[in-house]
């Protein structure tokens, strides 16, 4: 029993491990609750930054812009394109009353330079992501994302060159 226990959590560990991607949930108010997930990936040589959103009400907008501030207060702009929103509807029961809920769930690919990557590891204090009906910014204490992302950058790039 301890061996399967074991087995269990070392892959457990290892799933994590190999997520190459850095989130958080930002839930001041219900209106501009959602969770964002950054997700390096290199394609054909290049990186891009995908960035996920999943929210009550925000898309991406036609042309998404995101504004990264690194702790030294450089400012690090991503130009992208929409790839994908998906909706999905549940309900929630209150007093006998159902209240309809949709959630969407908006993806967007953003290219980023060599440079724009090494500012990455200095680290991130705020970021504003272009969206509708309202952008989503977020300000932090201390970075939270920064480093995180040029580490998990730097090995979905070694993935890449290993083919």
């Amino acid at each position: 029993m301890k061996k399967i226990v074991f087995v269990i959590c070392f892959l457990f560990s290892a799933i994590i491990g190999i997520a190459q991607s850095v989130s958080y949930t930002y839930k001041p108010l219900a209106a501009e609750g959602c969770q964002v997930r950054y997700t390096p990936s290199w394609q054909e040589g290049k990186p891009y930054l995908i960035v996920s959103v999943k929210s009550d009400r925000m898309k991406f907008v036609a042309n998404p812009m995101i504004l990264l501030k690194t702790v030294e207060d450089e400012i690090i702009k991503l130009e992208g394109v929409p790839l994908d929103v998906s909706s999905s509807s549940y309900g929630m029961i209150y007093s006998g009353i159902i209240f309809p809920i949709e959630e969407f769930n908006a993806t967007a690919q953003f290219p980023i330079t060599d440079e724009q990557i090494n500012l990455l590891d200095k680290g991130i204090i705020k970021v504003r992501i272009s969206m509708v009906p309202m952008n989503h910014e977020r300000t932090f204490k201390k970075d939270k994302i920064g480093k995180k992302l040029f580490k998990a950058f730097q090995k979905s790039k070694k993935i890449d060159d290993n083919f």
